[in-house]
């Protein structure tokens, strides 16, 4: 069989295209994004690896929260992106899971209300009981949850910190050296006690402002602390209370001399 002419002036160059094809580079594709999820119930993203004073809190983040994973060292430390609000920071891995966190909690204080929204000032639903079931449907940046009561059918907020992924009361540790235990939600009330670093304490319900009264486990004492003071887990560090800024003295003012009397003229 007889090849033609133009089929054979048209092997050197499928020759030369195979050649070339055979010598390209190999494409690369960017690496598979991972993700993970929050698994505690409440944590935070930090400036850099540690617990130390160095390390300042960059977002606070909650169960379910969907992060990406963008680096880790090998102090069990992984640097994540949050998806809700893009704030990137550091987090102790074993507090991220590769499963979506389940969307039923239980109602951990002894009584919780359900609100309008996500404020104390909202007006309240209904009362909700320690070991209520809420379906999390929601969340906003104040470390409030908009949930669905299984045993009622509402829908309504809550704070995040009245919740638990188990059953029973939740357990939190003072994450600072030493913690004062209030009368009232607020620093004008008497102290009772003073909790020390990683003491363990029982959450009872949330006030307004960030307060929450708690019961101190080893001694059984009840009482109102800041709630931005508790960890949902020990922690290996205490973290540093930011110094209160004492307003400047403002100078006194200079006194001004009264003026001399003339020296009377000769006549």
């Amino acid at each position: 069989m007889r090849v033609s002419g133009n089929i054979k002036s048209l092997i050197p160059v499928l020759a030369v295209l195979l050649l070339a094809s055979s010598c390209e580079a190999p494409r690369s594709y960017p690496p598979p994004i991972t993700y993970y999820y929050v698994a505690p119930t409440t944590a935070y993203l930090r400036s850099c690896p540690s617990y130390g004073d160095e390390c300042g809190i960059v977002a606070q983040v909650f169960a379910g929260d969907r992060v990406e994973l963008t680096d880790a060292n090998d102090f069990g430390w992984s640097m994540v992106r949050l998806e809700r609000s893009g704030a990137v920071g550091w987090i102790v891995s074993d507090l991220l899971t590769m499963s979506p966190v389940p969307a039923t909690y239980y109602i951990a204080s002894i009584n919780e209300y359900l609100r309008e929204c996500g404020d104390y000032n909202c007006r309240p639903i209904e009362m909700l009981v320690r070991g209520d079931r809420v379906e999390k449907r929601d969340q906003d940046n104040r470390g409030w949850w908009r949930v669905f009561s299984l045993k009622s059918g509402n829908m309504g907020w809550i704070p995040v910190m009245s919740v638990s992924v188990r059953p029973g009361p939740p357990f939190y540790y003072v994450n600072v050296s030493s913690l004062a235990l209030r009368t009232g939600p607020s620093t004008a009330t008497r102290i009772i006690a003073t909790l020390g670093f990683n003491d363990q304490v029982e959450i009872l319900g949330m006030g307004a402002g960030g307060w929450a009264k708690v019961r101190d486990v080893q001694r059984g004492i009840i009482g109102w602390v800041a709630a931005r003071y508790l960890e949902g887990f020990p922690v290996p560090a205490p973290r540093r209370v930011p110094a209160k800024k004492t307003p400047a003295k403002k100078p006194a003012p200079e006194k001004e001399e009264a003026p001399k009397p003339e020296a009377p003229k000769a006549m």
